[in-house]
């Protein structure tokens, strides 16, 4: 499933749409009445995508677990579409000169100004991790309310905090040092926060372009399974965590239960 930092280069890719009109949107191959509006703004939160036209309206896009966006040009657009079925589209937007086609998502929410669940969905959600005001000391604190949890459930509240899912659970207990079986109750608020301000700075500098020649598969544990840890060498292992149970990677030398934690160095 597309985390926090996937929506959030989906939105910098379709930012060029802002202030262009739609000429036809269609879901699952079924024209909107939205011709002729304009779109005002392209914003993430934390898995969602919003695209708000100027009379009001809005979109809202969650990919699930297997959904994807695709930005082209005009004419190549066409052409894909021809090729899709109309259920695969779950979404299509079309001005002059860029079609956007969201293939396979798994919500597609368009909301008029005055629909009465409007916005729910995003106000359940705790604070952007990647927003410009995020605060890790307020995610840590609103985690520390779930102190019977185990840290690797709750970073994948969405409710607590929204962006981080199992890539980023993974990485940033790893960058800190913590075991993903440790109970929240056993970590300080700092400490929560330390994780917290973990996971933003892996997300955002997968962001950021790619520097020639560099690979931006970096990931430190996430899907190693039995390969050296890059920190001691110790072997990296796997097992299942959550309901539903979600694989999860970490170092046993790095990350041991009950043990010393710490930054990476």
């Amino acid at each position: 499933m597309p985390e926090g930092d996937a929506i959030k280069r989906i939105a910098i890719q379709l930012a060029p749409l802002v202030g262009e009109q739609l000429e036809r949107v269609t879901t699952q191959g079924l024209p909107r009445d939205l011709a002729g509006r304009t779109v005002t703004a392209v914003h993430p939160h934390g898995k969602h995508l919003m695209i708000d036209l100027d009379d009001g309206t809005q979109l809202r896009a969650h990919l699930g677990m297997n959904g994807r966006v695709r930005r082209y040009t005009r004419a190549e657009g066409e052409s894909r579409l021809a090729k899709l079925s109309p259920g695969r589209a779950t979404l299509v937007l079309v001005t002059a000169s860029t079609i956007v086609i969201w293939v396979n998502a798994r919500t597609i929410e368009i909301a008029p100004r005055r629909a009465p669940m409007r916005g729910l969905a995003v106000a359940s959600l705790g604070p952007d991790v990647l927003a410009d005001d995020f605060d890790p000391q307020l995610a840590a604190s609103r985690a520390a309310a779930h102190g019977s949890q185990r840290i690797a459930d709750v970073l994948l509240d969405q409710r607590v905090a929204a962006g981080i899912g199992n890539i980023w659970k993974c990485e940033s207990l790893f960058a800190r040092g913590i075991d993903p079986r440790t109970r929240v109750a056993d970590l300080s608020v700092d400490e929560l926060a330390a994780i917290y301000s973990a996971a933003r700075e892996l997300m955002l500098a997968r962001i950021a372009p790619a520097a020639p020649g560099s690979s931006r598969d970096q990931l430190a544990v996430y899907s190693k399974t039995g390969q050296p840890c890059p920190r001691c060498s110790a072997v990296i292992t796997a097992y299942q965590l959550g309901d539903p149970p979600r694989w999860t990677w970490s170092c046993p030398r790095c990350q041991p239960p009950g043990g010393s934690r710490g930054a990476s160095s």
